[in-house]
This record gives C-alpha cells, sequence and structure tokens, in this order.
C-alpha cells in the first residue's frame, strides 16, 4: 500500500490540499507517481503544497476552489485538465467544523457546513464522473470523518454533514460501478492538525480525549496518505462504497 509507482501516470485533483490532511493526502498521492492538482482556496497555501511535492521531483499544478460556489467548480476541474491531463482520481478533503449549541447554529452557518462538507463533493463528483466514464476507469475517494457515525453534542451540522457523505459514497459506488468507477470514503478521528493540537495543549482536555481512543493517542497526518493511495490505486478495484475508519479504535469503543 502506498508503494512508489503505484499511481504513476494517474492525474489526481485534492480538495482542501492547502492545509491539514489535504497536504499529507497530496504528498501521498505524488509520492506514489501520481501528478497532483492542489486545489486551494488560498492559491498560497496551494502553492506551498505543489512546491514541496515538485521539490521532492514531482509533478503538481494549483488550481484556486471555493468549493462552496459550485460555478467554481467546473472551471476548476478544466483548469486542472488543461495543466495536468484528465482527472483519474478525486479527493474530495475540503471541510469545515462548527462546535455550537444547536439552538444557536443559524441557517447560514448550518448551510455552510453542508456546502462545504457535503455539497461540494457530489458537484466535484458530478464534474469529474463524465470523464471517468468515457475512460472506463476512476477512482473517487471521500474524506468523511467518526463524527459521521457517533452522535456528539454542539456538532449537529458537522456530524450530519459527514454521515451525508457516507451515504452519498455507497450511492455513487453503487450507481457507477459498472463504470469502472470505485467511490469509497476514508473516515479519520482526531488527527493531529491545528484544532485538535490546540486542544490537546490542555492537560486536562488531552486526558478525556485520549481516554476515549483505546489507541490512547491522535493520529499523525501522514497515516491518512498511505490509505488514500490503496484506495486510489487498482489494489482496491474489487472495494466500492466502503468507508474506512482511521480513529485509533474509537467508533469501535465508543
Amino acid at each position: 500500500m502506498g508503494e512508489t509507482g503505484a499511481l504513476a501516470g494517474r492525474v489526481a485533483f485534492v480538495t482542501g490540499a492547502g492545509r491539514g490532511l489535504g497536504v499529507a493526502i497530496a504528498a501521498a498521492l505524488a509520492e506514489a507517481g501520481a501528478a497532483v492538482v492542489c486545489a486551494s482556496r488560498s492559491v498560497e497555501a496551494g502553492e506551498a503544497t505543489a512546491r514541496a511535492i515538485r521539490d521532492r521531483g514531482g509533478e503538481a499544478a494549483v488550481v484556486a476552489l471555493d468549493v462552496t460556489r459550485g460555478t467554481h467548480i467546473g472551471a476548476a476541474v478544466a483548469d486542472a485538465e488543461r495543466a495536468l491531463g484528465p482527472v483519474d482520481i478525486l479527493v474530495n478533503n475540503a471541510g469545515i467544523t462548527l462546535d455550537k449549541p444547536t439552538l444557536e447554529v443559524s441557517d447560514a452557518e448550518w448551510d455552510d457546513v453542508l456546502a462545504t462538507n457535503l455539497t461540494s463533493m457530489f458537484r466535484l463528483a458530478r464534474a469529474v464522473a463524465p470523464g471517468m466514464i468515457a475512460r472506463g476507469r476512476g477512482k473517487i475517494v471521500n474524506v468523511g470523518s467518526m463524527y459521521g457515525r457517533l452522535g456528539v453534542a454542539r456538532y449537529a451540522a458537522y456530524c450530519a454533514s459527514k454521515a451525508g457523505v457516507e451515504g452519498l459514497t455507497r450511492s455513487l459506488a453503487v450507481e457507477w460501478a459498472r463504470h469502472g468507477i470505485q467511490v469509497n470514503c476514508v473516515a479519520p478521528g482526531y488527527m493531529n492538525t491545528d484544532i485538535p493540537r490546540a486542544a490537546l495543549a490542555d492537560p486536562r482536555t488531552r486526558e478525556r480525549f485520549l481516554g476515549k481512543i483505546p489507541a490512547r493517542r491522535i493520529g499523525e497526518p501522514r497515516e491518512i496518505g498511505p490509505i488514500v493511495v490503496y484506495l486510489a490505486s487498482s489494489a482496491s478495484d474489487f472495494m466500492t462504497g466502503q468507508t474506512l475508519y482511521l480513529d485509533g479504535g474509537q467508533t469501535v469503543a465508543w
């Protein structure tokens, strides 16, 4: 899983590639041989990811993309294909969270979380699927969350959006399997990115978090890369519609 060359000749399109897990995913895909389109709302952040890939001898391009704006998606995919070629692998990674009592969540906040975390995945899959269908192959990897399976207070919008990601994954997998397209989901638990890292700086919060995780640690961003590479490679051609939890056993023990 993740051996160099597994994705040689493939073009991968990664959303949210300018920060967090997106950086690690883009790097892993490039290490496996893919040319990577780093899609990011911040062109500067996306360029930093692409530059790191190029510095290691990989091929990368950057496209500006606000995933909440439907009109941006078709243009971003077209820009990506002009730069590197047809998209073989789509990684829907961009996402936001919202920690707030449900009675205080506004319609605009709810809509923003759903648009970013779920609707964007539908629109991007719809944008790349015609080319994949024409070529008779394709890989779509949606990044969900263990919160899509768990009930967590104050996270109604986020939990709903990530549960929707799993439902979308299953539906697209069934519909497009006959076209040689596999659609799967990887659902991380607490990972060592900005928000959990800040929370874990407090010893009491750290003890509370880690007490829920059988592995007694949070995940490292580099640990998601090999899973995405596997789901993007021919090794997973007979796997579709599945969600893989990367959470140290938390969803099992909840």
